[in-house]
């Protein structure tokens, strides 16, 4: 004897089912949308994104680019805007090799999460100046010192139309790993959509030494595109504006492929 289903239960039952279609097919642009703070990219399509923080730091930073050139590969750089106002043509370079630029604070203290909204503020607009003399525009990206963030700085970051960037893959190359530990690292746990963190500079108080990331780099790329990785900037890998339109929050959209 077969069980008759009302209609009312059939019609429930399609409304869920639609409506779990529906959100699982723009998951990624849903969350994009509400999220002040990103760990990772959207997952449609195999790409992934190199960055760098803590520069400019040279020699490094040069070589860094040098080889990202020569790989026709592009990486984004978190830069510190007192190493900025130092070192304004490597910015120049990035700009000019089609790297992206976020903003990394100005001088990495330890310190901005304890900062009240004026005082954030204030780095941030310091930083910000700094990148736009040398970059000729404002970053829209900001990762935080160490990243370390508060609810006073995520609010601050959306007023002032920054999205927040964080990582879902740790090179480790800021501590003592070796260069093959470093390479394990990235390719290791690499995954559509992954934002991986890596080094050129140390001015917020760690080793300005990269020789360890120099050498795994040309092995990361090369692992990488063995894998069928695609190399992306982040705006390109999350959907996010690249250049900052104060007053403006951030904006996010996954990549349709």
């Amino acid at each position: 004897m077969r069980t008759r289903i009302e209609p009312w239960w059939k019609l429930s039952l399609l409304l869920a089912a639609a409506f779990a279609v529906a959100a699982a097919a723009s998951s990624c642009a849903t969350s994009a949308a509400m999220a002040t703070h990103l760990s990772s990219g959207c997952t449609s399509g195999h790409r992934v994104a190199l960055t760098f923080d803590d520069g400019p730091n040279q020699p490094y930073t040069g070589q860094i680019l040098d080889q990202l050139a020569a790989e026709h590969a592009p990486a984004t750089f978190f830069v510190e805007g007192e190493a900025v106002a130092a070192d304004p043509a490597t910015v120049k370079r990035e700009v000019a090799l089609g790297m992206a630029i976020g903003s990394h604070s100005y001088t990495h203290s330890d310190k901005l999460p304890q900062m009240d909204d004026a005082s954030f503020t204030a780095d941030l607009d310091r930083a910000d100046a700094a990148v736009r003399a040398a970059a000729g525009f404002s970053p829209a990206l900001f990762r935080p010192p160490y990243g370390h963030s508060s609810h006073t700085m995520l609010r601050a970051l959306r007023r002032e139309g920054y999205t927040s960037i964080g990582w879902d893959v740790d090179s480790r190359d800021w501590s003592d790993a070796g260069v093959d530990d470093v390479v394990a690292n990235v390719l290791n746990h690499a995954h559509p959509g992954a934002i991986v963190l890596m080094h050129d500079g140390g001015l917020g108080g760690g080793r300005r030494d990269r020789s360890t990331t120099l050498a795994a780099l040309p092995r990361i790329i090369e692992g990488l595109r063995a894998r069928g990785y695609e190399l992306v900037t982040v705006p390109e890998l999350a959907g996010v504006d690249a250049v900052r339109q104060p007053g403006r929050p951030g904006t996010r959209a996954c990549p349709k492929r």
